[in-house]
């Protein structure tokens, strides 16, 4: 086979590369950072000893995904620890709801009617996690799931696929019995998405969060999501193929309907039969020629919507944080956003393009549970808040807004700090151009931009009207999070196309 070039060492050009190779496929990944890893890495960005999530850090859909449990990266080194107290969401009158492994343990925490109701939810969907999770991940369309889970669900299915399709506090009111406190613990998932709680479409993404809690837990890899990386990349090379970092591509080249390689920044030329590309829409548009796609195509993918950005705060401390209340003090993910109206009230604002004045937080407590994080005694926290892609604040003025938020919940946080860290949306989008508006999903998630819209129906199978290029990536269906399903499908249907063209010139 002739060679084919995979554009970006993230986890999902990596899966391809791993795919592409072990079916005996010459291949090499061409990556323009200085090294592997994409959304997929750590660093010691504070101080030295303190290993920080750049980005991806609570990864149930990496433990949970096909593309990614075949590949035994647990051979390559990859360790993982699965905290017990998997979320903590904090009210600001000293109380928490918890997100246990334990589903008995997360009931107690509720209290008696709303936990009555997540009861009763976990016993319909809990058997069926498995199944569930294949499905939303299933290239389109999915052929085995469905059915599966309408077998099993029986009328129930319905009530949960209209549920899953409306928006997350929809969803909560309705089977915790119009608790809002409840229904704010469950909506802090969807912020994940960066979809606002009251958006159609996040009721899947909250609840599939939480149900994996259940299921296979939020587990973080031993000493940083760049060990995630360093597996994937053993694998990679064990299969033979090559990774150029500091190899950054300015165009695809493409001659009268078919893909012939790529062109980097410095001017080198490199040839190939076939390309597949894990970049998000707008850098892969700009990597092409106006006409190498059809004109309808083209237009599609020119008005690709992203979604709001991540401001991301890294702190080296002193010790663990002192949340007023319990829960949060064992637990490995910290919602920090209040009461439902708080919460729906910053997602909104970030959405139309204010910074929130209490922006709601997603905070990582790593080094409570991995002790390779940070130096003895010491702790690291990691700290983002969906803000929008370009606002007229100072950076430091939003990061005091996202600190008096932590000050609300933990009284003498400040106190802690050793060094702080920040990045902002243009610094994310400056690192890796493939995270537009430091938009780490790839594109909003809202649903017309979901399944066969993601990005548009003549792509959603990973392949292009361009003989010879395919995409992956955040971008393309199942969409963001570090599951490799579309890395793994890219690279299927080039060796499908490959073996159906060497069938039919046999004949």
């Amino acid at each position: 086979m002739t060679r084919v070039l995979v554009i970006g060492a993230g986890h999902n050009g990596l899966v391809a590369a791993i795919q592409l190779a072990a079916a005996g496929v010459d291949v090499t990944v061409l990556e323009g950072a200085a090294r592997p890893g994409g959304a997929t890495s750590s660093s010691a960005c504070t101080l030295p000893g303190f290993i920080h999530d750049d980005h991806a850090a609570f990864v149930p859909m990496t433990v949970a995904s096909p593309a990614m449990r075949e590949l035994e990266l647990e051979r390559e080194g990859l360790r993982w620890v699965t905290p017990a107290t998997v979320m903590a969401h904090p009210f600001e009158d000293g109380t928490a709801v918890a997100l246990r492994r334990d589903v008995g343990e997360t009931v107690a925490s509720l209290g008696a009617t709303a936990g009555g109701g997540w009861q009763r939810a976990m016993d319909e969907l809990l058997p069926h996690a498995t199944t569930l999770v294949e499905t939303i991940l299933a290239p389109l369309p999915p052929l085995l799931g469905p059915p599966r889970l309408a077998a099993a669900l029986r009328r129930d299915g319905l009530d949960w696929v209209r549920r899953m399709l409306g928006s997350i506090e929809a969803l909560g009111l309705e089977i915790f019995d119009g608790d809002r406190r409840a229904t704010a613990w469950l909506s802090g998932s969807a912020q994940h998405s960066g979809l606002p709680p009251s958006t159609a479409g996040s009721g899947a993404f909250g609840l599939l969060l939480q149900v994996l809690g259940h299921s296979h837990g939020w587990p973080l890899p031993v000493g940083g999501m760049g060990a995630v990386a360093d597996a994937l990349l053993a694998r990679a090379e064990r299969e033979g193929a090559r990774v150029r970092c500091e190899a950054r591509v300015e165009r695809i080249i493409v001659a009268r309907g078919r893909v012939q390689g790529v062109r980097l920044v410095d001017g080198e030329e490199l040839s190939a039969g076939g390309v597949v590309s894990t970049l998000s829409m707008q850098p892969l548009m700009r990597m092409l020629e106006p006409g190498d796609l059809p004109g309808r195509l083209e237009r599609r993918l020119g008005a690709w919507r992203y979604g709001t950005g991540a401001f991301k705060l890294d702190y080296a401390l002193t010790g663990p944080v002192p949340w007023t209340a319990s829960e949060p003090r064992a637990a490995a993910v910290v919602h920090v956003a209040g009461s439902l109206t708080e919460l729906s009230a910053a997602a909104q604002a970030a959405s139309l393009g204010d910074v929130p004045e209490r922006p709601a937080l997603v905070v990582g407590q790593q080094s409570l549970h991995d002790p390779t994080r940070a130096p003895d005694g010491r702790h690291t926290l990691y700290v983002y808040a969906h803000v929008p892609s370009r606002y007229k604040l100072d950076d430091e003025e939003v990061a005091e807004r996202i600190e008096a938020q932590l000050e609300r919940f933990a009284p003498g946080f400040g106190g802690q700090v050793l060094a702080r860290a920040m990045r902002s949306p243009r610094a994310t989008e400056l690192e890796n151009p493939s995270m537009v508006g430091g938009d780490l999903g790839g594109g909003t998630m809202e649903l017309d931009q979901q399944l066969v819209f993601r990005p548009s129906p003549q792509l959603s199978r990973y392949r292009t009207p361009v003989k010879g290029l395919y995409v992956a990536g955040a971008s393309t269906h199942p969409g963001g999070a570090v599951h490799g399903m579309s890395g793994r499908g890219a690279a299927r249907a080039l060796l499908r196309d490959r073996r159906w063209r060497r069938t039919t010139a046999l004949r």
